[in-house]
């Protein structure tokens, strides 16, 4: 359970990291073939993924590790 926990964690930090490196790919023009900006492109997809993943994984690996260090507090 612990390793799971972790593991959500982890992907929903390096999720967002993901989301922040996209926005400053976008901003400096870097790889235009991504199509950043563009609604049906894969920069578009890859930010949406990234920012949706990271904000469902983030919070249950932030709740899960809280709930296990109560869990052994007591």
């Amino acid at each position: 359970m612990y390793a799971a926990v972790r593991f959500s964690l982890l992907f929903g930090i390096a999720c967002m990291t993901m989301v922040v490196l996209t926005h400053i790919a976008e901003a400096f023009g870097m790889f235009p073939g991504m199509g950043w900006g563009l609604p049906n492109s894969a920069g578009h997809y890859l930010d949406l993924m990234s920012a949706l993943l990271g904000c469902v994984l983030l919070p249950i690996g932030i709740i899960g590790i809280l709930m296990m260090r109560r869990q052994n507090s007591n």
